[in-house]
């Protein structure tokens, strides 16, 4: 939140913050696959307050899930881009060791892709229900592979749209069959005329050769796309094999209409609603402005000395987000400053009933007493 230093100075907040031996981004997990016949080990990151709410979130499924760098890029990835431009998600790292491993995505002589289908259903009958089972998730689901894993992704797109409702590649690697992909798009795009999904590929301009070599095909053979389709081939400049920025290129993409942008910011509060509430059905599931960015509208406000506009903007934060005593506070503050001190109190009154021990909510009373 960027008026965090703002909040701090308001409210004069002593924040003690307790010692850690260890910083944890997700836990472990194992179940047995009947599909792929052994054990399988996820990774999973759960939004901030998951516990606390009663909400269903979309899932970010990310192959590659055992290198654990690659996510705790995602986990942070997910954090810090859900406090203002995308909603909260759950991660789930699918670490692709051992039975889990065998998800290529190339013909054989046969012509059948055995290991990118039956990859296919291990996700299907056995992943999706072990995670819906044990979390609250919604429909919205994001599948998301780099390099070899990547070309998996694009098979499952191709293959079995259904499954996810967005796709994220980074640096496919085309090279081990191109033709296939190529002639396979093509038939896809033709046959799918009213596809209602969305698909974002980046590479690096010092790639691997499998992958420059025909990227550029590949993206010709996209722009032949119905315009309910919506994709995006970006190239991430001075950076090599799989760009570490290709799942927030790729989230900030897919929610571009959730950042409240300058033009947004200028909305009436009747029209951020209806906007959110049109997001919400383009997306199938309940869309909200953030938190940290009503705040900073409302503070905005108030430094201003638009008093009413800012009253009302902390009013429809807190009807978002209730069980802030902060919100209150900064409220009955602004309530003050107009000069209203009988809905002063009221907000004060409000903060301490969600927190009893808040002190400048308490001095914020006696001061008006």
């Amino acid at each position: 939140m960027k008026r965090l230093t703002t909040l701090l100075t308001i409210c004069m907040i002593y924040i003690s913050i307790s010692a850690q031996e260890q910083v944890s981004i997700g836990s472990y997990k194992k179940f047995d696959s009947k599909v792929l016949g052994g054990e399988v080990t996820y990774l999973v990151h759960l939004p901030d307050g998951y516990e606390n709410s009663s909400i269903s979130y979309p899932v970010v499924y990310m192959l590659n899930g055992q290198s654990i760098s690659n996510f705790a890029n995602a986990a942070s990835t997910l954090d810090n881009l859900s406090s203002e431009r995308i909603p909260e998600m759950i991660l789930i790292g699918i670490s692709n060791t051992g039975v889990a491993a065998s998800y290529h995505s190339c013909p054989d002589d046969s012509g059948h892709v055995k290991r990118g289908d039956n990859f296919y259903r291990f996700l299907k009958d056995d992943l999706l229900p072990e995670i819906t089972r044990n979390y609250r998730t919604n429909n919205f689901k994001i599948l998301f592979g780099q390099s070899n894993s990547g070309l998996f992704v694009l098979y499952n797109f191709l293959t079995q749209t259904d499954l996810f409702s967005a796709y994220v590649l980074a640096s496919p690697m085309f090279g081990w069959c191109p033709q296939f992909y190529m002639d396979k798009t093509k038939a896809f795009l033709s046959q799918n005329v009213s596809l209602n999904k969305q698909l974002f590929v980046s590479y690096g301009d010092l790639d691997y050769v499998e992958v420059l070599r025909y990227i550029n095909d590949f993206k010709d053979i996209l722009k032949q796309s119905p315009e309910s389709f919506k994709w995006k081939v970006e190239l991430i400049e001075n950076t090599g094999h799989v760009p570490s920025v290709t799942l927030n290129n790729a989230l900030l993409y897919f929610f571009s209409g959730c950042t409240m942008d300058a033009e947004r910011k200028k909305l009436s509060i009747p029209e951020i609603k209806s906007h959110f509430e049109k997001l919400s059905v383009d997306y199938g599931f309940s869309i909200i402005p953030r938190a940290g960015v009503l705040f900073d509208m409302a503070i905005d406000l108030k430094n201003e000395k638009e008093f009413d506009k800012a009253i009302e903007m902390f009013k429809y934060l807190i009807s978002l987000y209730p069980g802030s005593e902060i919100y209150h506070y900064v409220l009955g503050i602004t309530y003050k400053q107009k000069g209203d001190i009988e809905m002063a109190k009221e907000s004060f009154n409000e903060s301490l009933k969600i927190k009893p021990d808040f002190i400048q909510a308490k001095k914020a009373l006696d001061e008006i007493k």
